[in-house]
């Protein structure tokens, strides 16, 4: 079960950085191959539902992510399931000197056949991750 993570440091507040990335309404504008639509009412909070449209590996997909964690400001996960894989994205936040630091980890769990071919997407997932961080960090802005 690969996890994938990332840490940087964006100038700002915590709860504007939470708000921001916890709210995957928001995905557009760092992560260019995918947007979401909050399909459960407001406030999010444990529950809630994004319906997400993005492209891995060449393949558009159209995947439903529930929140399993609302920790604002600190810490939220959302899930995905999918027949091939389930995915947890979670977002870990805290307040420093220079801003807030930021980190960002996928945990990719394989079902089936893709628990042998999945191994050989590492690098796909790595340079995904390298490009949504740098997208996040320019967005946030640098601390």
């Amino acid at each position: 079960m690969p996890i994938y993570s990332r840490t940087i440091t964006v100038k700002g507040d915590i709860e504007s950085a939470f708000n921001f990335v916890a709210d995957f309404r928001n995905l557009d504008q760092w992560d260019t191959a995918s947007t979401a639509e909050l399909i459960t009412n407001e406030p999010i909070r444990e529950g809630s539902i994004f319906k997400a449209k993005t492209s891995f590996n060449d393949r558009e997909m159209i995947i439903d992510y529930e929140v399993i964690e609302w920790g604002a400001p600190l810490r939220a996960s959302l899930k995905a399931d999918t027949k091939n894989f389930t995915l947890i994205d979670t977002i870990f936040l805290s307040a420093n000197s220079r801003g807030t630091e930021l980190t960002y980890s996928v945990n990719v769990k394989y079902k089936g056949i893709f628990m042998i071919i999945g191994l050989f997407f590492g690098p796909i997932w790595t340079k995904l991750m390298d490009t949504q961080i740098k997208n996040l960090e320019a967005v946030l802005g640098p601390a």
